[in-house]
């Protein structure tokens, strides 16, 4: 499809038809919107590594989008979404946060998560998530993670701004695919600080 970012993704690779072998600590990414969606992603390592590292399996996601819905959610509201439908008495390890999200930071520290704001460095982040998926180092649950599955068939690079040499994705279909690239990005990071 002309444009798509993520063209490599494939549904017989990166969804997962039954419940994975996931071990270890818990973490959330999310990308934050009041009109827009607010997306909660769930994550575990996978216990078997690929060749190329270890796989990461996206076990369940928690959606709010007030544009679709016809009702904004407060942040207390939200913070409850991820709480109780979400997590439902997980306790992550740490929750990679859209840095725009300073309220949704607040509420989640109050209530006694780990909250780090996730690298927003859009093109490189797009970059590390095509290269995990194209080790296949990520996958999603295809009964609970439906909307984030989606979008990777929806999200694309704005060709007007390609054609000015500029690139850029079109910032629709993208709350899914951002906190995705929150999770890649800022797990990359910090494994590269480790390292060095």
């Amino acid at each position: 499809a002309e444009g798509l970012i993520y063209d490599m993704f494939d549904m017989d690779k990166h969804v997962l038809k039954a419940e994975p072998e996931a071990t270890g600590d818990y973490i959330v990414s999310s990308d934050y919107g009041i009109q827009n969606a607010t997306v909660f992603l769930l994550w575990q390592k996978e216990k078997e590594p690929t060749p190329d590292g270890d796989a990461y399996a996206c076990l369940n996601e928690y959606r709010w989008s007030g544009r679709e819905e016809n009702k904004q959610k407060t942040v207390k509201e939200l913070a409850d979404g991820l709480q109780y439908e979400l997590l439902n008495g997980i306790v992550p390890r740490l929750i990679y946060l859209d840095p725009s999200a300073t309220a949704l930071k607040v509420e989640l520290r109050k209530r006694g998560y780990k909250v780090q704001a996730a690298d927003n460095d859009v093109l490189d982040g797009i970059a590390d998530v095509a290269v995990m998926l194209s080790q296949n180092r990520l996958h999603f649950d295809k009964k609970k993670c439906k909307g984030t599955i989606k979008e990777f068939g929806l999200y694309r690079w704005d060709l007007k701004a390609a054609d000015s040499g500029i690139d850029r994705p079109i910032k629709t279909d993208d709350h899914g695919m951002d906190a995705v690239r929150y999770f890649v990005k800022t797990m990359r990071l910090v494994n590269r600080n480790n390292e060095e």
